[in-house]
């Protein structure tokens, strides 16, 4: 009998320190949540490269960061520019942009956001010691030069003015019209606590521990957890500014395609982020028949899978037309795609209103290829190097769909397949001949300099054309809609014949959400920002 009880107390002792240690007996990633917590797990491909809004090279890092800085505006899925951090941006003269921040908006540290938080970043981004992707954005503000750098050898920037601790004034160059200065300073401006960085040197200022580790946000959510290739966890940041997130948590779980379908039937996943976390075509069906799930798949794409041609490797213009003409789009389209995508060689979608439509994509004609290598002169022994990112399975396919495509015609190719991270990190350092690799695109913006102006932070392949650089500096300072279209126009014409960096194909995303998810669900565009809505049922 005195061992029954012994036994019984021992059972209670267990049970109870189980109860009172924290997570004890759940997983910190499991959609159904920690006992009563509210989570979302949302499934994606590539890990991001870091928690830097001074960069913007990757669209998960782009994403991982919004969520953490939030950025003056973002664009919704309904092609029209949401207020984030500021309450309004507005002008009267398309010269002279007033930007007005909420003035609830505070540091999950308890300290406002303030202008001087936005002018601080400003700072870094224009300073010639920090190696901003984000500066070429930057190039239309008077004071800056053509790369968004500040060389004056001041601090001060002339087109940058405090009115008072929430409200500045932003001054371009140029007249320019409101969209395209909300799709390029106000989606890209992710003010950092000047609070925490300020004695920061800014040439260290990407060594410091905050950049590799953010301790406070003022977006909806703070940085809790980072395990690379794994997840990226985050947790509600209950004194948001806009209301307190209804979710505990928000999880981006990393794994590749097959195991997005899998663990969405699971419930281990309740969504996919479209951009991040493609269904593989092979498995739609399956998905859109899965009971638990809502899916969609309308809407505008907001990605184009371009093959980054390298200009200093391959400097001739008619080896990079040979390999267009060598790339089979349609069968990537109607084999591999089902007809779920479009054949594409612009950098522009088809629904751009800016998209130059006598121009069509250089057709699939290997024999043609095979002429204008001859005419190249080109070594046949000779091998390009194809660096390949992992994690997405359509894309890997596609590669090797080129790499069949481009050894028909006569070029051998030396396929390389990095993790993503790993992937653009070799890219920056230009250490391929040819590179897929998807390019955000955002339709209200016709502007292409991040990835053909000289210098600038996407241009991978670096490509330098004289009238290029100067059609993309007047184009950012046009109002004339029939003047703009006209710049773009031919803008489009030098690229279809210069092809730096080819489009190849864009891919209908399939987009799925579980019904336990009360408010919340994939977008193409503006995804998060109502995150702090988002809800699921209560277990």
């Amino acid at each position: 009998m005195k061992k029954f009880i012994k036994s019984k107390i021992l059972i209670l002792f267990v049970c109870i320190f189980a109860l009172i240690l924290p997570g004890c007996g759940s997983s910190s990633t499991g959609s159904s949540g920690e006992g009563s917590k509210k989570i979302i797990n949302v499934g994606m491909m590539n890990a991001p490269s870091g928690f830097n809004p001074l960069e913007w090279t990757d669209i998960a890092q782009e994403v991982n960061c919004g969520l953490l800085f939030q950025a003056l505006v973002e664009l919704d899925d309904d092609m029209k520019y949401k207020p984030m951090l500021a309450d309004s941006i507005t002008t009267e003269d398309n010269k002279t942009f007033a930007i007005k921040l909420n003035s609830k908006a505070k540091w999950s540290d308890g300290k406002p956001v303030t202008v001087d938080d936005e002018i601080y970043t400003i700072g870094l981004i224009s300073n010639p010691k920090v190696p901003s992707t984000v500066a070429s954005n930057f190039n239309i503000v008077e004071g800056l030069n053509d790369s968004g750098k500040n060389t004056t050898g001041s601090t001060d920037i002339s087109g940058i003015k405090k009115i008072d601790a929430h409200t500045m004034a932003i001054t371009t160059k140029a007249p320019m019209e409101l969209t395209l200065f909300e799709d390029t300073i106000g989606t890209k401006l992710k003010a950092l606590p000047k609070h925490i960085l300020e004695s920061t040197a800014p040439d260290k200022i990407y060594e410091s521990s905050f950049i590799q580790n953010p301790t406070v946000s003022n977006g909806p959510f703070k940085l809790e957890k980072y395990v690379k290739d794994q997840y990226v966890q985050f947790v509600a940041n209950k004194d948001y500014f806009k209301g307190t997130p209804k979710l505990d948590r928000l999880i981006f779980k990393i794994m590749p395609g097959a195991n997005i379908t899998a663990q969405l039937q699971s419930g281990e996943i309740d969504m996919n982020d479209p951009q991040l976390g493609q269904i593989p075509f092979e498995d739609n069906e399956k998905v859109k028949a899965m009971s638990n799930l809502n899916t969609d798949s309308s809407g505008i794409q907001g990605t184009i899978q371009t093959l980054m041609i390298n200009t200093k490797t391959i400097p001739d213009s008619k080896i990079r037309k040979a390999i267009s003409y060598a790339i089979n789009r349609d069968m990537i389209i109607s084999s591999l795609l089902k007809g779920q995508g479009q054949v594409i060689e612009l950098p522009y979608l088809k629904e751009s209103k800016f998209v130059n439509k006598n121009l069509k994509p250089t057709p699939y004609d290997p024999e043609k290829a095979k002429e204008l290598l001859k005419e190249a002169g080109w070594d046949s022994n000779k091998a390009i190097n194809f660096d390949i990112p992992t994690g997405n399975k359509v894309r890997e396919q596609v590669a090797d769909i080129i790499t069949q495509n481009l050894e028909s015609v006569g070029i051998k190719v030396n396929p390389q397949k990095y993790d993503f991270v790993t992937s653009l990190a070799t890219a920056k350092k230009h250490n391929f001949d040819i590179y897929l690799v998807g390019i955000p695109v955002y339709p209200m913006n016709p502007d292409i300099s991040s990835i053909l102006k000289t210098g600038f932070g996407l241009n991978l392949s670096q490509y330098s054309n004289a009238e290029m650089d100067s059609l993309l500096t007047s184009g950012l300072n046009q109002i004339d809609p029939t003047q703009v279209k006209a710049t773009y126009d031919r803008v489009q014409e030098i690229f279809a014949q210069d092809l730096p960096c080819p489009s190849v194909y864009v891919q209908n995303q399939l987009r799925a959400v579980n019904k336990r998810v009360t408010y919340g669900k994939p977008k193409n565009y503006g995804m998060f920002i109502d995150v702090y809505k988002w809800d699921v049922q209560s277990e």
